[in-house]
This record gives C-alpha cells, structure tokens and sequence, in this order.
C-alpha cells in the first residue's frame, strides 16, 4: 500500500483537491478515481476505462465506490 492510499483510508477514503475533485482509491489498487461534483462526472485511470468501456459505462473501481464497497 502506498502512502497516498494509507492516508485517505484515515480519512474517510478520499480527499478533495484544490479544484474541489474528490479523489478515490479502491483496495489493492493505485488507480486515481475522480469525481467531480461540478459536472457530477467519475473519471478513473484504469486500462478499462481510457480503453475498453463503451460510451456512458464505468469500470468497475467506480462501481464500487458508488456502491460503497471500498
């Protein structure tokens, strides 16, 4: 587990950055999963989702995390 990680499971499980974006992460993984509340859009670097999900899907790190399953 890197730092980063360690630190926002101490803290609720994300933080927000300067921008107001919520950041996630999900156990055993360092994928950055996003959210933001201005536009009410998730974002996640994982392989799937810049290349593999069709339009309007998420991958499965969002999924858990809407589903509270971190």
């Amino acid at each position: 587990m890197d730092n980063l990680t360690y630190m926002m499971n101490l803290i609720d499980g994300y933080y927000v950055d300067d921008r107001g974006h919520r950041h996630y992460r999900v156990e055993g993984k360092n994928y950055d999963i996003r959210f933001h509340p201005s536009v009410l859009s998730w974002q996640c670097n994982c392989p799937a989702y810049k290349f593999g999900r069709p339009r309007g899907k998420h991958c499965k790190h969002i999924k858990e995390i809407q589903e509270g399953k971190k």
